[in-house]
């Protein structure tokens, strides 16, 4: 049977198009990364095995120096959750301090093997850490002290391909060891090796939103202030329970805010409904612009109404006052000239991240600004402060769904170029109506973290 050579040229032409659009989608895929020598390590026998040929780098308390230690000989004690070495302090065939791998907890990535040590002198506390085991020589290459009677949940590998883990602990055993508290009051955390450091991230392949800094969530954070100088409203010192969050490293700068404006033109200043400012509300800008050279400048004469609009817009929030205080507990213990602008020893604002940051990675948490919080501020809020992600004035729905009909007064912390050194603490609080704004006062924002 022939075939119409019009009939025959249509397949033909049919065919072509169809090579040529399987080859596009080809092209289109995402090209899977292929795993290097260094992304992934073959162990070459079981964990459990490899637990006792790995020479152990424990760090001595004193910060001095370290010692090796190897799970090998006749003295190695082997249970299903542990493997037990006397210690080399010993003294007269004494076995009362002893180091102890949690072999339960071990688990393996593609570069590393990730383990728990005890280390135990003989005395009231047995010391954890938490050892980084290169898997190409089995030495440790990381060893993270977790503290005295760290009691571990689980450890488990979230995501091995990018030496992920999620640990489940807590900071509660007895001297025996046991767990004095219950699963529902652990903290479960993510940690993945970054450029050899053991860093906190909020979830297995969760990026870390740019120029923010991630909080883990802590059982203990202690809040306030003991010192007979304190201030009444810094009293009692209490401890708190708070859920990871985000915030970010700068204060909001002018050419930040002038983005805002821009794009929701309600918030200029000659459109700002006069409840939401008192009158002074970018006071130094030129009409809509910003003062000359000052575009990485906090923002400044900025309500605390202007300041939830301007998080809102960015899909992020006012931080609260735990969360502040949280933060800035990575701060200077002692502030000076070099390391923060207060006390008017510039004069002026400066551009953001001109001092160092503090060891969380956080600029100017101590002077530049006052930065705004979301909490209306009681001066008694710490007396029946509760225990878990603690917020006056309202729950955090209600507050961020109806922040326009706020009235009552919001707190501010940190301290400004103006306030003198006892107001740059971290524990100091102030506070001003929602309406208020002048030359002093910013602000920074906040993000939860998504379940």
């Amino acid at each position: 049977m022939s075939i119409d050579p019009k009939l025959q040229l249509y397949l033909i032409i049919c065919c072509l198009m169809l090579t040529f659009h399987q080859h596009v989608a080809s092209a289109q895929q995402p090209k899977l990364k292929k795993e290097s020598a260094e992304d992934f390590v073959k162990l070459g026998m079981p964990l459990e095995e490899a637990l006792t040929k790995i020479t152990f780098i424990v760090t001595w308390l004193s910060g001095d120096g370290s010692t090796e230690v190897n799970f090998q000989g006749e003295n190695v004690i082997r249970t299903p959750d542990y493997i037990k070495l006397p210690s080399d302090n010993n003294k007269d065939g004494r076995t009362d301090s002893y180091y102890k791998i949690l072999s339960k907890y071990a688990v393996e990535t593609n570069r590393y093997i990730f383990v728990p040590l005890d280390r135990w002198g003989g005395g009231s506390e047995i010391f954890r850490s938490l050892h980084a085991v290169d898997k190409k020589t089995l030495r440790t290459v990381l060893d993270t002290t977790l503290g005295p009677r760290s009691g571990i949940w689980g450890l488990t590998a979230a995501d091995p391909a990018t030496n992920t883990i999620a640990m489940t602990y807590i900071r509660e055993e007895d001297w025996r060891g046991n767990l004095e508290d219950s699963i529902d009051k652990a903290i479960t955390g993510h940690l993945r090796m970054i450029d050899g450091k053991l860093r906190d991230v909020a979830g297995p392949l969760s990026p870390i939103p740019p120029d923010m800094v991630f909080f883990r969530a802590v059982r203990f954070f202690t809040m306030g202030n003991w010192a007979k100088d304190a201030e009444p409203d810094e009293k009692p010192q209490h401890n708190v329970h708070l859920d990871a969050f985000y915030m970010d490293k700068y204060e909001t700068t002018n050419a930040q805010y002038k983005e805002f404006i821009d794009a929701n033109p309600h918030w200029q200043k000659n459109r700002i409904p006069k409840k939401y400012h008192e009158g002074d509300y970018l006071k130094h800008w030129d009409g809509n612009d910003y003062p000359p050279d000052k575009g990485n400048h906090p923002v400044v004469y900025v309500s605390w109404y202007a300041a939830m609009a301007y998080a809102e817009w960015r899909g992020k929030r006012l931080p609260t006052e735990a969360e502040w205080e949280r933060a800035a507990r990575g701060a200077w213990r002692t502030i000076n000239a070099d390391r923060a602008n207060y006390g008017e020893n510039v004069g002026d604002t400066t551009p953001v991240g001109t001092y160092p940051p503090d060891k969380s990675g956080l600029y100017d948490m101590a002077g530049n600004v006052w930065e705004w919080c979301l909490d209306e501020y009681n001066p008694d809020f710490y007396a029946i402060s509760p225990s878990r992600n603690p917020l006056a004035g309202g729950t955090m729905d209600n507050i961020l769904s109806d922040w326009r009909t706020v009235k009552t007064v919001r707190v501010l912390r940190g301290g400004s170029w103006v306030s003198d050194a006892k107001y740059v603490r971290v524990s100091d609080r102030t506070r001003f109506t929602p309406k208020i704004t002048n030359k002093a006062r910013g602000f920074r924002c906040a993000m939860s973290v998504s379940p």
